[in-house]
C-alpha cells in the first residue's frame, strides 16, 4: 500500500508546506484489458483477464479483486496502479497460469477509504450481465482496504453472489457482529500477519472465532502469519507462503 508505507514521509512534507512527488504509475504489458471509467455500464473503471478460449460459449468461473487504498484512484488515467498488487499484479506480469481459468477483473475505487458494500454488489451485478460468467462459480478477494469493503460487503450481501471469499489484512469484526449466521454457511479464508500495525490482526481473527460458532465452519479458514506486518498479501496471491487460494476458492459453488 503505497500511501500507508510511505504516511510518514507525506506528514513531514506537508507540515513543511512541500507537496510530496507522485509514485511513477506502473507500466501495463498488454496482457490485461482497460476499461476507464465512463467507457462501460459499471461505476468503476477496471482492469481484465479473460482465460485462454474465453468466447467459446462456455461460461467462465469469476474471481473479483478488490486492492488497496494505496491503489485509489480515478478509475481513468490512474486506473494502471491497480496492478500494484494481487492478481491483477500476476497477471500483467506474465505469471498468470493459462490453466487458472477465472475471468478476473480488478476495479479501482475511486475517491477515499474502501469500496463500500453497495459498490461491490454493484460491481458483480455489473460483471455477471457483461461476461460469460457461470453464476454458480462467482468469488470475492480483496486486501487490507479491499479486504475491508469486501468484509463490509459479506455483512450485508453474504452469498447472494457469490460462492466463496479470500479477504486479506481486512477486519471484519462490526460486519460479523451485525450479520452473525446470517452470513450462511459461506466459505471464507482470512489471512493476516501477527505483526501487522496498520488493520490489526485481531480484525480477521475475532471475525473468524466468531463465524467458526455459526453452520459451514468446516469450510472456513485463517491463516496467521507469525513475524509478518501489513503486507500478508504477496505470499499469499504469488503462493509462495505455500497455500492455493484459487484452487481452494473453485472448489465451491453457489
Amino acid at each position: 500500500m503505497r500511501l500507508v508505507t510511505s504516511l510518514g514521509l507525506i506528514m513531514g512534507l506537508a507540515c513543511a508546506g512541500i507537496r510530496p512527488p507522485e509514485p511513477p504509475m506502473p507500466d501495463l504489458t498488454g496482457r490485461l484489458t482497460v476499461h476507464p471509467r465512463g467507457s462501460t455500464d459499471a461505476d468503476n473503471g477496471y482492469l481484465a483477464h479473460q482465460p485462454p478460449g474465453y468466447g467459446d460459449g462456455r461460461a467462465r468461473p469469476l474471481l473479483v479483486f478488490w486492492h488497496g487504498i494505496g491503489e485509489n484512484g480515478n478509475g481513468r488515467d490512474e486506473l494502471a496502479l491497480v496492478v500494484e498488487n494481487g492478481p491483477p499484479r500476476l497477471i500483467n506480469e506474465g505469471r498468470w497460469p493459462d490453466d487458472r481459468s477465472f475471468i478476473v477483473l480488478s476495479p479501482q475505487h475511486s475517491g477515499r477509504g474502501c469500496p463500500t458494500a453497495d459498490e461491490i454488489q454493484a460491481f458483480f451485478t455489473y460483471a455477471i450481465e457483461a461476461y460469460d460468467v457461470d453464476p454458480a462459480r462467482v468469488y470475492l478477494t480483496g486486501l487490507s482496504c479491499g479486504a475491508i469493503g469486501g468484509w463490509s460487503y459479506l455483512g450485508e450481501y453474504g452469498k447472494s453472489q457469490i460462492a466463496a471469499a479470500v479477504l486479506v489484512a481486512g477486519d471484519g469484526v462490526k460486519p460479523v457482529s451485525r450479520a452473525g449466521c446470517e452470513l450462511g454457511d459461506l466459505p471464507i479464508w482470512a489471512f493476516h500477519g501477527d505483526a501487522d500495525g496498520v488493520v490489526p490482526p485481531s480484525g480477521s481473527i475475532q471475525a473468524m472465532e466468531a463465524l467458526a460458532k455459526c453452520p459451514g465452519a468446516e469450510h472456513r479458514r485463517l491463516t496467521v502469519y507469525p513475524g509478518v506486518e501489513h503486507d500478508s498479501w504477496t505470499m499469499t496471491y504469488d503462493g509462495t507462503a505455500g497455500h492455493d487460494i484459487y484452487s481452494w476458492l473453485a472448489q465451491f459453488t453457489r
